[in-house]
């Protein structure tokens, strides 16, 4: 990472209230006691359509019941390999590597997952609110969290910034001089918006950085908006979405995030301070102004829509459907259940294979036998090899 003077986001002190709140995953909590009745494998391949195999465990000590050990017993089998080379997702499109992984080994706590926000979120049913249950969660403490998840389960480094107020810009401003502030203490950053979500939560940051092709220059990688006529900048291009950022450090980093703050105050972009109030601020500053200053091939790696940008309620817009990253800003009340699926569709093949492999306990199997009245009568082998053909009687369909 380069070398340079800063104030490290270190020495800003964390507060205690978010410390014990962002401990607060919902959803898992209920797989702690379930976990630790079963500590056979009960994943036989992972989840995504992935094509490899998996059989290794997860040893858990009795003495170590913490969320961060069920998360981790939870995912850490079924992890994509950073260098592998294809992803199949859950609708079996295949996605594949253009040339060898720069990313060969994890990179730990060199990565750092950032949620950046200036709203106290202290009221009913959000983040830093004491008491958090699922029923009555605000969507966007369930971003949160999952992203607080997300590292959790790769080891990334985490931090929830609670910023500052810009005295005369939008509040979303904030994120920009923050985000500056983070690439000073680790080699990259992932930022997001409390509506975006990583829809594959056992799926690498460095698998994507492969398969985006990252290189040693790239500054930025963002995705691009939808095609949409309030989408377009200035000169007729599409705006890159500020919602979801992975920043690379670098001096030359540093200098775009600087221009960026300071591209409302008219010194080097002349009438950028539009955007303080206007929509879509940040965003349009960058758009209209940053992205056209550095410009080198290899500075800002723009992603597609269709893979890190919406969700399948907005594929009807530009087939924006977030593939790996959903961003909900076409309904951010759906946040609430992403967080569920990211932990449901991990739990249950496990839950499902743990329900099945002692079938001999718990499926009785009737089908031998006839009613007569209230009694269960014995078929012979007659009667059992003429019911074999038949079909069910007298039922509907399974949910009807």
């Amino acid at each position: 990472m380069a070398q340079y003077s800063y104030t490290s986001l270190n020495n800003m002190a964390s507060g205690g209230r978010g410390r014990r709140i962002l401990l607060i995953l919902v959803v898992p909590v209920f797989i702690v006691g379930l976990y630790y009745t079963y500590h056979r494998n009960m994943y036989s391949k992972p989840v995504g359509g992935s094509q490899l195999t998996f059989h290794h465990n997860v040893n858990i000590s009795k003495h170590d019941e913490t969320m961060s050990t069920v998360i981790k017993a939870l995912y850490e089998p079924i992890l994509h390999p950073i260098t592998q080379h294809n992803f199949t997702d859950e609708d079996g499109d295949t996605y594949q590597l253009t040339k060898a992984p720069r990313f060969r080994e994890k990179l730990g706590k060199k990565v750092l997952v950032l949620d950046i926000d200036s709203r106290p979120l202290t009221g009913p049913g959000q983040l830093m609110n004491e008491q958090l249950e699922w029923k009555g969660m605000r969507p966007l403490a369930a971003g949160m969290l999952s992203h607080y998840m997300y590292a959790q389960i790769h080891g990334y480094d985490y931090k929830f910034i609670r910023a500052p107020d810009y005295e005369s810009r939008w509040g979303t401003w904030v994120k920009v001089p923050l985000m500056k502030e983070a690439l000073k203490t680790h080699d990259y950053i992932v930022f997001m918006d409390s509506d975006v979500v990583f829809h594959y939560p056992h799926l690498p940051l460095e698998w994507l950085m492969n398969y985006w092709n990252m290189t040693e220059e790239t500054l930025v990688m963002m995705s691009i908006d939808p095609d949409e006529p309030q989408n377009y900048d200035s000169r007729g291009n599409r705006y890159l979405n500020t919602g979801f950022v992975i920043a690379q450090s670098s001096k030359r980093t540093q200098n775009m995030f600087r221009d960026w703050a300071n591209c409302p105050s008219n010194t080097r972009y002349k009438d950028c301070s539009r955007w303080k109030y206007e929509m879509f601020h940040e965003q349009s500053a960058f758009g209209n102004y940053i992205r056209y200053d550095y410009d080198r091939p290899e500075d800002i790696r723009v992603l597609p829509c269709v893979e890190a940008n919406g969700c399948p309620q907005a594929v009807n817009r530009g087939g924006c459907k977030g593939t790996f990253v959903r961003h909900y800003w076409i309904d951010k009340g759906a946040v609430t259940n992403a967080l569920g699926d990211q932990v449901m569709q991990y739990f249950l093949p496990r839950l499902h294979q743990m329900y099945q492999e002692p079938a001999r306990e718990n499926i009785v199997d009737a089908k031998g036998f006839r009613l007569d009245g209230a009694e269960l009568v014995e078929l012979t082998p007659e009667e059992q090899e003429a019911h074999k053909n038949e079909n069910v009687k007298n039922q509907k369909d399974e949910g009807w």
